[in-house]
């Protein structure tokens, strides 16, 4: 079972930056989860939300700001506000950081609010560094899975399914119509039928985020591929 470091050892460390990314893979991490927007001047960076307000010490739209205009905010954990690695990074960075490492790594393109049609720019990313063996590209947004899909093909795709009016049995009568590598779904959708139908269909099944070990324990009884945690330290003892 794969176990996402879910926005790098965001349990202990600012999600989505260097340092928690770093910490994870010091952690000996095998794959990481990140999230992307793009900005005002057109880079891809890695942060959560489409504001900055919860993250760092400012205000305003990722999408209103340019890249240098963002390094100019501080992390807003006051523990780590003076940390140059706690900047927002762009995702070359974080691929700098693994592109020599055997690292999975999951790209989520927060479309579903903002649509930033960032796919190509992306895609360039991953092929300027050669790492698309590499890569899952996941999104709520599944127009855009489908735009990643026509303009590339060859990568790993993933659409994301949570409490936004999915159930288990919907998303069950869907699996075999779905051309994708996983599905990333919300831990209170997961079910052993689930799971049993998405392998049928020869599709993997990695859930959403796991931070208790009897969960993970449940999980792995329902054979599911892969989990995302905050606390990759806690669940890769779990699961050895």
């Amino acid at each position: 079972m794969i176990i996402f470091a879910h926005r790098g050892y965001s349990f202990k460390y600012p999600e989505n930056t260097i340092l928690a990314f770093e910490k994870s893979l010091e952690k000996n991490a095998k794959a990481i989860e990140l999230d992307i927007h793009k900005t005002k001047d057109g880079k891809i960076v890695v942060i959560h939300d489409e504001d900055i307000e919860r993250t760092l010490e400012g205000k305003g739209l990722i999408k209103d700001y340019t890249l240098e205009e963002l390094r100019e905010f501080n992390c807003k954990n006051i523990k780590f506000r003076d940390n140059n690695l706690c900047k927002i990074p762009t995702l070359e960075e974080v691929i700098n950081l693994i592109k020599y490492k055997d690292i999975f790594l999951n790209i989520e393109a927060k479309t579903d609010i903002i649509d930033y049609k960032l796919e190509q720019d992306t895609l360039d990313i991953i092929n300027k560094y050669n790492i698309k063996d590499k890569i899952l590209i996941s999104s709520f947004n599944h127009e855009c899975i489908k735009r990643f899909k026509a303009i590339q093909n060859d990568i790993k795709y993933a659409n994301l399914y949570g409490d936004k009016g999915t159930n288990s049995k919907d998303l069950n009568n869907k699996i075999k119509d779905l051309e994708l590598y996983s599905i990333n779904i919300d831990v209170e959708l997961a079910t052993k039928e689930l799971v049993q139908n998405a392998h049928h269909n020869n599709i993997k099944v990695f859930v959403y985020t796991v931070n208790s070990i009897e969960v993970a324990k449940k999980l792995m009884e329902y054979g599911v591929d892969g989990i995302f945690t905050d606390c990759i330290e806690l669940m890769k003892s779990t699961i050895q």
